[in-house]
Protein backbone atom coordinates (compact mmCIF):
# COMPACT_ATOMS: atom_id res chain seq x y z
CA UNK A 1 0.00 0.00 0.00
CA UNK A 2 1.29 3.45 -0.88
CA UNK A 3 1.32 6.31 1.62
CA UNK A 4 -1.62 8.69 1.33
CA UNK A 5 0.71 11.56 0.37
CA UNK A 6 2.31 9.89 -2.68
CA UNK A 7 1.39 11.60 -5.95
CA UNK A 8 -1.20 10.23 -8.34
CA UNK A 9 -1.24 10.66 -12.11
CA UNK A 10 -4.02 11.33 -14.62
CA UNK A 11 -3.93 10.04 -18.17
CA UNK A 12 -6.37 11.46 -20.73
CA UNK A 13 -7.16 10.02 -24.16
CA UNK A 14 -9.35 12.01 -26.55
CA UNK A 15 -10.86 10.33 -29.58
CA UNK A 16 -13.54 11.38 -32.01
CA UNK A 17 -16.33 9.88 -29.91
CA UNK A 18 -15.26 10.39 -26.31
CA UNK A 19 -12.70 11.58 -23.80
CA UNK A 20 -11.39 8.98 -21.38
CA UNK A 21 -9.44 9.53 -18.17
CA UNK A 22 -7.63 7.21 -15.81
CA UNK A 23 -6.17 7.88 -12.38
CA UNK A 24 -3.01 5.90 -11.60
CA UNK A 25 -0.63 5.50 -8.69
CA UNK A 26 3.15 5.61 -9.10
CA UNK A 27 3.23 1.85 -9.77
CA UNK A 28 0.81 2.20 -12.66
CA UNK A 29 -2.20 0.71 -10.92
CA UNK A 30 -5.52 2.03 -12.17
CA UNK A 31 -7.45 3.60 -9.29
CA UNK A 32 -10.37 5.11 -11.19
CA UNK A 33 -11.50 5.65 -14.76
CA UNK A 34 -14.25 7.39 -16.66
CA UNK A 35 -15.47 8.10 -20.18
CA UNK A 36 -17.47 11.08 -21.40
CA UNK A 37 -18.97 11.41 -24.91
CA UNK A 38 -18.06 14.17 -27.35
CA UNK A 39 -20.80 15.54 -29.60
CA UNK A 40 -20.33 15.42 -33.35
CA UNK A 41 -22.36 17.31 -35.95
CA UNK A 42 -22.79 15.90 -39.45
CA UNK A 43 -23.60 18.63 -41.94
CA UNK A 44 -24.52 18.53 -45.62
CA UNK A 45 -21.64 18.04 -48.03
CA UNK A 46 -19.86 15.46 -45.85
CA UNK A 47 -18.86 18.13 -43.33
CA UNK A 48 -18.22 16.89 -39.80
CA UNK A 49 -17.70 19.28 -36.88
CA UNK A 50 -16.90 19.11 -33.19
CA UNK A 51 -16.68 21.92 -30.68
CA UNK A 52 -13.37 22.50 -28.90
CA UNK A 53 -15.41 23.65 -25.89
CA UNK A 54 -17.30 20.32 -25.87
CA UNK A 55 -14.00 18.43 -26.09
CA UNK A 56 -12.58 20.40 -23.16
CA UNK A 57 -15.74 19.85 -21.09
CA UNK A 58 -15.66 16.11 -21.85
CA UNK A 59 -12.04 15.95 -20.66
CA UNK A 60 -12.85 17.84 -17.47
CA UNK A 61 -15.90 15.66 -16.77
CA UNK A 62 -13.95 12.42 -17.32
CA UNK A 63 -11.09 13.55 -15.06
CA UNK A 64 -13.48 14.69 -12.33
CA UNK A 65 -15.39 11.41 -12.46
CA UNK A 66 -12.22 9.27 -12.46
CA UNK A 67 -10.87 11.04 -9.37
CA UNK A 68 -14.26 10.83 -7.66
CA UNK A 69 -14.56 7.11 -8.45
CA UNK A 70 -11.16 6.47 -6.85
CA UNK A 71 -12.05 8.33 -3.63
CA UNK A 72 -8.49 9.73 -3.69
CA UNK A 73 -7.61 13.17 -2.40
CA UNK A 74 -7.57 15.47 -5.47
CA UNK A 75 -4.59 17.31 -3.96
CA UNK A 76 -2.48 14.21 -4.69
CA UNK A 77 -2.98 14.54 -8.45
Amino acid sequence: MQPAHDPLFIGVDVGTGSARAGLFDARGRLLGSARHPIRTWYLPGEIVEQSSEDIWQACAAAVTQAVSESAADPARV
